[in-house]
């Protein structure tokens, strides 16, 4: 069983610690879904926990398709989070169809040796996940799909994410958004991924711009490892 949390400052990271979870993942600007922190606070992070940080590399919130103006920021910031000895990066590159864009996402691999890489729920965004998760799995550098299993009912969604761990089984599906206490058990008993990421579920009120609240964090690491 593998917990990810997320992280928007130093003292949420140190409560996730604490809580028993296995992974931050640090982000700044929540509610936009998360873009990249500033190095200093991703430096901070690093420095003071114990557990594995990936750190988001998403430069706006204007979509998942990237200018090479964008490209090569993200580049640069892939390359400066590793000297700052982050695990690993969370990207996500879309072409004009919203289909995996192949060239930006080989263009960023050249610079993320020796880095965890997790690709983010972009993929929900494009017309056919499971064909997404095929081409992802061509790539042995990516170790994790983040995934809601797209758009639409939990049942279809449920299904899709199946089909996702089918075609690519070297890869782990790391499943989020919308996550909670409530949910976490039936949806590990249907799914049994192993791989769960949590965001305002561990937070004051459910909310995106309060930090994580130890209890709540503890709640969901203790259900899914008793």
């Amino acid at each position: 069983m593998y917990i990810e949390f997320i992280a928007t400052t130093i003292e949420d990271a140190l409560l996730i610690e604490k809580s028993g979870a296995d992974r931050i993942e640090l982000v700044c600007a929540l509610a936009e879904g998360g873009l990249t922190p500033s190095y200093a606070l991703i430096e901070a992070v690093v420095s003071s926990v114990n557990i594995p940080v990936n750190v988001m590399v998403r430069p706006h919130s204007q979509s998942f398709r990237y200018s090479q103006n964008d490209i090569d920021i993200m580049k640069n910031d892939i390359s400066i989070i590793r000297s700052l000895g982050a695990n690993g990066v969370v990207l996500g590159v879309l072409n004009e169809k919203n289909e995996i864009n192949q060239l930006s996402l080989k263009e960023l691999l050249t610079v993320c040796e020796g880095l965890e890489i997790t690709f983010h729920r972009a993929i929900d965004d494009t017309p056919d996940p499971v064909r997404a998760a095929e081409i992802l799995a061509q790539y042995p550098e990516i170790t994790t799909i983040l995934t809601s299993g797209g758009h639409g009912n939990l049942s279809s969604r449920m299904q899709t994410i199946h089909q996702m761990k089918r075609v690519c089984s070297d890869i782990s599906i790391l499943v989020g958004s919308g996550l909670n206490k409530d949910n976490i058990l039936s949806i590990h008993s249907e799914l049994n991924t192993g791989y769960y990421h949590f965001g305002t579920a561990v937070r004051k009120n459910s909310s995106f711009i309060e930090g994580v609240q130890l209890e709540k964090a503890k709640e969901i690491v203790n259900l899914l490892k008793i």
